[in-house]
């Protein structure tokens, strides 16, 4: 074989597994809608493309098998046979034959000695009983337009090979680290001889970079697209019903970023179809609908990329959790009674550790999750869930846009240089010395920081490395991050210049450090490490949304503010508010610790025994029933009998109490006193006092 022919068949085999990832696409959509004339033409010419360039090449046996199933899409495209589940599954089973027939071409050079003649048979016997069905005109319409489609598209496009696009973006990162060398003697002077050239090459590199980055770009669904067909026959083999929806597969990244996605996305959907939603029979006894929902979705935020994958089966249950790692050695049970719920969620991803009793073919509910998370933060990422159980998990994935090269804010702290990436930058607060004293407290060794009337956690760099910090005595210098819902501040000593850095992989001997993302070299030629901001959250226990208050013990924040409002939602959805000066903490209880003391829930709480009152529109002490929920968002708050708890639907913000109250309408909610209006959205003030009196509670003194 010449190297023209190598070359000609390289390329009719690249190009007939984009036609089958095609196929099983359209195959499963048709299942659903087999009245679509469109989607069938589609279907029919993809298989006929295949089997006009196999006969082309050679390739008798995979002409054969491509040629079956062309009688039988044609008889389907005539109306002469129904579209069902027999027929679909015979055509998932010529298209895994023919990638078989491909993968051996590509090893051997050859089809092999494989007999196809079960699989055309199938496609045979579909045509040996034909079924009269409603006929459509395919001539005029859905082909014309499908033709025009391709053809539009290959007029506008080039294939490259991915080498080639490799060596480009290697050397677009070694142009970003000359230039930047560079940068270091053209700017000492503005106004010198090589700044007109510098700024010049600067645009240049820029526009160069971004370029090659577009050309590298790649629609997430090449590798969501698969899952239609991997849900749809293991749902079938295990007797479930499942759909799945995917949004997003438009959503653009590096294709190096997509190869990262590829296995943990697909350990995870295998894990929810295996694991995850129940069987009908099972789902019906639980109130569900017999059909399991799985959800895919994919969206660009703060320059990352962001997927969901949510199901709506057994959910996860974290004190099961807690017991296996408590047998299995991963903790012991003091520390384990000391776990907040995030913290005994994330036990899922230690290896080895599930909550399955058996181990499945398919998967096993946690094992490999840790294999997942590792994966992912190799290149920057990071993965976390939430679940409750009996309806449903969600497993939240962000990985950076490009693995290549980024933005960066260069600090300092104790005469170490990190690079913090820009994506997650907000703003750069600067504390004087007279403020920290007000306006900073520590809280059970957390620095919290009063931020435009927000609570934002202060993460110390220096300890966290075990530096030795240059304190200013002119204040602290604060860079204010957000990464996956997660805001907080960053205290370091001193700030550099931003600039663009190539990223390069960790040494493997920090690359179990999660809240380092990679390492590049700066323009002096001195290596950095680069932060990566969600895996410090984690690192430093900030777990909870910024949107929440992330702080538990909170009198400070009355003394500095009397006059102030805790805002919260209810658990019917409405606006509420408690005075700041009767509120002590903010507990997140867990469900299964509530236990009942006549109509009164209680918890065992720091000793003693805690009344909760739930703030609803009904009854305030809870006994109206309700959707279950993984915590129990608790005000813990001071009144004449003790400590009672509010348990509130979710905890928003602390701001000043407004001067004016609303007349009318007048409080409705039983044990709301006053009516305000705080974000333009109408706030009951709660009383303490009356929601202990409408709910009997005894005195816990």
């Amino acid at each position: 074989m010449t190297t023209d022919d190598e070359e000609i068949v390289l390329a009719f085999l690249e190009e007939s597994r984009e036609n089958l990832d095609q196929l099983d696409l359209g195959l499963i959509a048709l299942e659903v809608n087999p009245a679509d004339p469109a989607l069938l033409a589609q279907v029919f010419r993809t298989i006929h493309t295949i089997k006009g360039t196999c006969g082309f090449l050679g390739f008798k046996s995979l002409e054969a098998l491509s040629h079956a199933g062309e009688n039988l899409l044609d008889a389907l495209r005539r109306g002469e046979l129904r579209f069902d589940a027999s027929v679909t599954t015979s055509l998932l089973t010529l298209v895994d034959a023919i990638r078989r027939v491909l993968d051996h071409i590509e090893q051997a050079g050859t089809e092999g000695e494989v007999d196809h003649g079960a699989v055309i048979s199938a496609l045979d016997r579909h045509l040996a009983s034909p079924v009269a069905v409603a006929t459509f005109d395919l001539a005029t319409t859905s082909q014309s337009v499908a033709m025009g489609t391709a053809t539009a598209a290959s007029e506008t496009s080039v294939r490259v090979d991915v080498a080639i696009l490799d060596k480009l973006m290697d050397l677009v990162g070694e142009l970003v680290v000359t230039r930047n060398q560079f940068g270091e003697s053209a700017t000492i002077d503005d106004d010198g001889p090589l700044s007109l050239t510098y700024r010049q090459l600067s645009l240049v590199t820029r526009e160069l970079h971004e370029g090659v980055v577009r050309a590298r770009l790649q629609p997430v669904g090449s590798v969501t697209g698969k899952f239609h067909r991997i849900v749809r026959d293991l749902a079938a083999s295990m007797g479930k019903q499942i759909s799945l929806e995917i949004e997003g597969e438009e959503i653009a990244v590096d294709k190096a970023v997509n190869e990262v996605l590829r296995d943990p996305l697909l350990h995870l959907v295998r894990n929810a179809v295996d694991h995850g939603i129940e069987p009908p029979d099972e789902r019906r006894a639980a109130g569900k609908p017999a059909q399991g929902m799985l959800t895919i979705r994919a969206f660009h935020d703060g320059g990352r990329v962001h997927l969901e994958i949510a199901d709506d089966g057994r959910g996860i249950d974290s004190r099961r959790l807690v017991e296996h790692a408590i047998a299995s050695g991963y903790v012991t049970a003091g520390d384990a009674a000391a776990l907040g719920p995030d913290a005994a969620m994330d036990l899922m991803f230690r290896p080895g550790l599930s909550t399955k009793e058996e181990v499945t073919n398919i998967s096993g509910r946690g094992v490999g999750l840790d294999v997942v998370r590792n994966a992912l933060e190799q290149v920057g990422g990071s993965i976390d869930v939430t679940s409750e159980p009996g309806r449903g998990s969600v497993f939240r994935l962000n990985v950076p846009l490009t693995l290549a090269i980024m933005p960066v804010l260069i600090a300092e702290v104790g005469g170490e240089r990190y690079a913090v990436p820009q994506v997650d930058v907000r703003e750069i607060v600067h504390i004087a010395a007279a403020e920290i004293a007000t306006a900073v407290r520590d809280v059970d060794g957390v620095l919290f920081y009063r931020l435009r009337e927000r609570l934002l956690p202060l993460v110390e760099l220096a300890s966290q490395f075990n530096l030795e910090s240059a304190r200013h005595a002119d204040g602290l210098i604060v860079i204010v991050v957000e990464a996956i819902g997660r805001r907080f501040g960053i205290v370091v000593d001193a700030l550099g210049d931003t600039t663009d850095v190539v990223a390069k992989p960790l040494p493997r001997a920090i690359r179990t450090i999660r809240c380092f993302g990679g390492v590049t070299l700066l323009s002096d030629g001195q290596p950095a490490l680069i932060l990566d901001v969600a895996g410090l959250a984690s690192r430093a226990g900030i777990t909870t949304s910024c949107e929440d208050i992330e702080v538990r013990d909170i009198e400070w924040v009355a003394e500095a503010a009397p006059a102030s409002l805790l805002l919260a939602s209810a658990d019917d959805g409405g606006r509420v508010a408690v005075d700041m000066s009767t509120v002590r903490r903010l507990e997140q209880i867990s469900p299964e610790s509530v236990e009942r003391s006549g109509p009164i829930e209680v918890v065992q709480y720091r000793g003693g025994i805690l009344p909760l009152l739930r703030v609803t529109d009904g009854l305030s002490s809870g006994t109206q029933s309700r959707k279950p929920s993984a915590v129990l968002h608790t005000v813990v708050c001071e009144s004449s009998i003790g400590l009672v708890g509010l348990v509130v639907g979710r905890i928003y913000d602390v701001v000043p109490r407004p001067t004016t109250e609303v007349t009318v309408p007048p409080p409705s909610r039983r044990g709301a006193i006053a009516s305000v209006v705080v974000d333009d959205r109408i706030t009951e003030v709660l009383d303490v006092e009356l929601l202990i009196a409408d709910a009997g509670v005894w005195s816990t003194a």
